[in-house]
């Protein structure tokens, strides 16, 4: 498996993209990595696209990822999580379990809504994305 971390300074955001097989140690690896890189340069949004993977990932999978993405950085941090259109039986469990411990995570289906989302000003009700809402 390979991944792609791609801070970009204009949107204080961590963009995370990973290809190719999912073995946890090397999930957990480009977590601390965006986290790192979050908490660094004080930013509170990272979208993390898993679409690439060719397995898909169990829903525990998705949310020991999740949780791994939201640990040890800023509180308030936002994740947009981009998953298949098969992946989002699944990120939908993650998306209700992360919230329920205070994580600001969505899913989507769209990257360039995940985008939008995690640029939002303000958290809203709806915000329209492809998988589960406010």
């Amino acid at each position: 498996m390979s991944y792609f971390i791609n801070p970009v300074e204009s949107e204080k955001c961590v963009f995370l993209s990973y290809e190719g097989e999912a073995p946890p140690v090397e999930l957990a690896a480009a977590r601390y990595e965006a986290n790192g890189l979050l908490s660094t340069n004080g930013w509170k949004r990272i979208v993390a696209d898993v679409t690439q993977m060719q397995s898909i990932p169990s829903a525990q999978e998705l949310l020991e990822f999740a949780k791994g993405l939201s640990s040890d950085v800023p509180r308030g941090t936002r994740v947009a999580l981009v998953v298949r259109e098969e992946q989002v039986r699944h990120a939908r469990l993650v998306e209700t379990t992360s919230r329920g411990r205070g994580v600001f995570l969505t899913y989507f289906e769209d990257p360039e809504q995940a985008t939008l989302w995690v640029k939002q000003p303000k958290l809203r009700g709806s915000v329209g994305q492809s998988g589960g809402g406010w």
